[in-house]
């Protein structure tokens, strides 16, 4: 579902990303593990299209996603959350959730909540 190969990025002229490569199939859960500063953010920003890509490719269920807006790159369904304690603090965890899928339809929307909860149980207590 989404290839990365020999990704080079950085911001700017500051190369962080050298020759990475993962695959992660439809499904699937992936870690991405590693101490403060060894590029696991920017892993994820580059896929999401927040950095400069040097060189390498980046594919979302086969579509060339390299270098792409990241506009358009949620529109294809990826989406970037950083990381925060947490999202809105006035919003239980399904408006968070709601949110995270403001430009799913109504009924995918609420397959993906139920996806969610079935990979993360406990948030179940805090949905209302």
């Amino acid at each position: 579902m989404i290839e990365v190969e020999n990704l080079n990025a950085g911001y700017g002229n500051t190369h962080i990303l050298f020759d990475v490569s993962l695959n992660v199939d439809e499904g699937t859960i992936c870690a991405i593990l590693g101490p403060n500063g060894s590029g696991k953010s920017t892993v994820l920003k580059t896929i999401f299209g927040l950095t400069n890509v040097y060189s390498g490719s980046i594919r979302f269920k086969g579509q060339d996603i390299t270098g792409m807006k990241p506009y358009k790159i949620a529109r294809l369904g990826i989406a970037y959350l950083p990381q925060v304690e947490s999202v809105y603090l006035n919003l239980n965890v399904r408006e968070n959730l709601m949110m995270a899928g403001y430009i799913l339809q109504k009924d995918e929307l609420e397959d993906r909540i139920k996806y969610v909860l079935e990979v993360f149980p406990m948030l179940k207590d805090y949905m209302e």
